[in-house]
């Protein structure tokens, strides 16, 4: 749980999300994971992900007053777990259009922020998200794609346990620079109301950039969800500064 009387400092609302999602090789996918975290696997395997979505209604204490712009992300994860048994995702990159929030989020968090290009539209009865990094942090693409009507609610309810596995996380974790150790962050929000896309597909170089095989074929699962609200609390690195401690 998170401490009592712990505030978040940072919301956020999370739309169009479009999750795409691989299993993959767990002894491949250890090699890119930190030391200090266990792979997490559902009935024996490993999964990636690659996840579009938009982040809007930013708002950061003390400043709440002060709007945002909003922004779109890309980003290429994988499903993790820590000694102590806590779960959450490890972000291998995470592409976004928004260059202030590139700078604060590797300072604050040591997220794999990259400034990228990247769009977002609905064309030809789906949603589309394409990113572009810059030439000098490698160039490397994603493009994602699915057949989801404009704010429809269609297809399978995503409530099995692969897909809780994939969408119910709530803790993140990354490491800062010169630090010999990986530090989390909770977040916190309503469980998922995503249902399962079928036909989706995806393009790009974001595994390729992290040394693994790009996928050869499309996703074995796809979700879609028009989205909710966030709260996110400081990373745990700041509150064991200050004597507490980030748990849930």
């Amino acid at each position: 749980m998170i401490q009592a009387g712990l505030k978040s400092f940072m919301s956020q609302n999370w739309e169009d999300l479009l999750l795409l999602h691989w299993p993959v090789c767990p002894e491949g996918m250890r090699a890119t994971i930190p030391s200090d975290l266990i792979l997490d696997l559902h009935e024996g395997e490993a999964w990636a992900s690659v996840v579009g979505f938009r982040l809007t209604n930013l708002r950061i204490s003390p400043f709440r007053f002060l709007s945002w712009n909003d922004f779109l992300e890309v980003n290429l994860r994988t499903y993790v777990r820590d000694k102590g048994g806590r779960k959450g995702v490890w972000f291998h990159s995470l592409d976004s259009s928004d260059l202030p929030a590139v700078f604060g989020a590797r300072a604050l968090y040591g997220l794999s922020y990259f400034f990228s290009k990247v769009t977002f539209d609905w064309e030809g009865g789906g949603i589309h998200y394409r990113s572009r990094r810059k030439p000098l942090q490698g160039g490397h693409t994603a493009y994602l794609q699915a057949p989801v009507h404009r704010g429809g609610d269609e297809g399978q309810p995503a409530d099995s346990s692969l897909d809780r596995f994939l969408l119910e996380r709530y803790r993140f974790w990354a490491r800062r620079t010169l630090c010999d150790e990986s530090s989390s962050a909770v977040v916190a929000h309503r469980p998922y109301d995503a249902f399962r896309v079928e036909g989706a597909c995806y393009r790009g170089s974001l595994f390729k950039a992290w040394g693994m095989s790009e996928p050869a074929s499309a996703p074995a699962v796809a979700h879609y969800c028009k989205g909710f609200p966030v709260s996110a609390y400081a990373p745990s690195w700041s509150f064991s500064m200050l004597g507490q401690a980030n748990q849930r």
